[in-house]
């Protein structure tokens, strides 16, 4: 029986896929290569933060009274005023009479009703005072203030609580009508070097929905230091993925920035800011 011949492009076809693979194995197989090529991970950029510069320039006049969506009442004294409540009661009792009559045309009915009254009647005087107002903060805006409060501190910012410095302050004030607003001002010129307020309002093209106002000024001189409107945006939002809807593929909606975000931008830029101002004082 003779030998079966292939055609010769069957052959070399043949030839040519086993030297490929030959040399695919080969090319695996060198010393020294790694079968996989892993991406090179991207650097780590660190952000660039002022509490370095914060921390030296403010040095030991580093104690900040911090009014957050509240400002400074710009009231000398405090005005008091006499208030008087009247308080009355009235108390009762009647009584009532039903009854039938005969008369010439018919029988007739008859009611007779009677009764008496007692008025009590009560005063009462105090005093009452007009002083500095406090802003009743909600759960998310003292959540804000303290990631606020706690970036400056890596600034070396020294927070004095207001209310403690105004116990402080008027601890040994006696008489009825004191000067609250005085005893407030004690307080600031006795604990603080800065009085710091933030306000806010709404601003529906900022990503956190609101804008803020950031003062800062100085006790002992009454110098404004800083002073600046800010959005407090946190950048750009990332391109979403498609997402599937009831009207096919569509971008996903970025999220809103939280508030613990927009705190650390805006005490960021705080910090920036004072850092600047610090270098002219």
């Amino acid at each position: 029986m003779s030998a079966r011949r292939w055609p010769a492009w069957v052959a070399s076809g043949g030839i040519a896929a086993t030297l490929a693979l030959s040399f695919a194995a080969s090319a695996q197989m060198r010393p020294g290569q790694p079968q996989v090529l892993s991406p090179a991970a991207a650097p780590t950029q660190q952000e660039n933060t002022p509490w370095a510069a914060l921390r030296g320039r403010l040095g030991s006049h580093n104690r900040v009274m911090l009014f957050w969506e509240s400002t400074l009442d710009d009231s000398v004294s405090t005005r008091y005023r006499d208030v008087q409540t009247l308080d009355r009661q009235v108390h009762g009792n009647a009584a009532q009479v039903d009854g039938v009559i005969d008369s010439a045309a018919g029988p007739l009915g008859v009611a007779v009703a009677g009764g008496n009254a007692h008025l009590h009647q009560r005063s009462e005087s105090f005093v009452e005072g007009e002083g500095p107002a406090h802003a009743r903060l909600s759960a998310d805006a003292r959540a804000m203030q303290s990631v606020f409060m706690a970036q400056l501190r890596q600034g070396g910012v020294r927070f004095i609580d207001r209310a403690l410095a105004t116990r402080l302050a008027g601890g040994t004030v006696e008489g009825e009508r004191p000067n609250v607003h005085a005893i407030e001002t004690r307080a600031l010129t006795g604990h603080a070097d800065y009085l710091m307020e933030v306000t806010s309002s709404a601003d529906a093209d900022a990503r956190s929905g609101r804008r803020f106002h950031v003062s800062l000024r100085s006790v002992s001189d009454g110098e404004t230091v800083v002073d600046f409107d800010t959005s407090a945006d946190t950048g750009s939002p990332a391109t979403m993925a498609y997402v599937a809807t009831a009207n096919g593929f569509e971008r996903g909606t970025p999220t809103p920035a939280s508030e613990a975000d927009t705190a650390r931008v805006l005490a960021t830029e705080t910090g920036r800011r004072m850092a600047d101002a610090m270098v002219r004082r």
